[in-house]
């Protein structure tokens, strides 16, 4: 009995219609936004931990600024203070303080604390950037934050 396939004809035909390309293909097809998802949490989760640092060094200064005798840079230090503990860079930072009172006369009166902070984003704002900008996914965003409280 003579055998019209060899062996590797047969092993050829066999790799050719099994699903190996197919699977490597839907990888190559997912993959790419399976990541951008991924990355895209943990952005948005960097800027939201930003905004809460930013919000709770905000908290803080008004908190002090609204103490009898504060003096402005000492308030200022306390919040770049805030902002360092945290790993951010308080000399991006530009905070805004209204309201402080030397005299005794301001009790009751508001002090108002603003910070704002750049939020770069690392990954998304260079992709979004090449695949035509001006999307609706700005590459840097400003985070900014106020705080009032009434003096004491």
């Amino acid at each position: 009995m003579i055998n019209r396939f060899s062996r590797t004809t047969v092993a050829r035909r066999r790799w050719l219609r099994s699903n190996v390309g197919q699977s490597i293909v839907e990888v190559a097809i997912a993959m790419p936004i399976l990541l951008g998802l991924v990355i895209g949490i943990f952005e948005f989760g960097r800027a939201w931990n930003i905004r809460q640092v930013t919000t709770n060094a905000a908290r803080e200064g008004s908190r002090l600024a609204v103490i009898q005798g504060a003096d402005q840079l000492v308030v200022e230090s306390q919040i770049e203070g805030r902002m360092s503990d945290a790993g951010l860079d308080p000399g991006l930072a530009t905070i805004n303080i209204s309201g402080m009172c030397a005299g005794g006369g301001c009790v009751g009166q508001p002090v108002s604390v603003q910070v704002d902070y750049p939020v770069q984003f690392t990954f998304i704002g260079p992709i979004v950037d090449l695949l035509g900008g001006g999307g609706s996914i700005p590459g840097s965003i400003n985070m900014t934050t106020t705080s009032t409280m009434r003096h004491e």
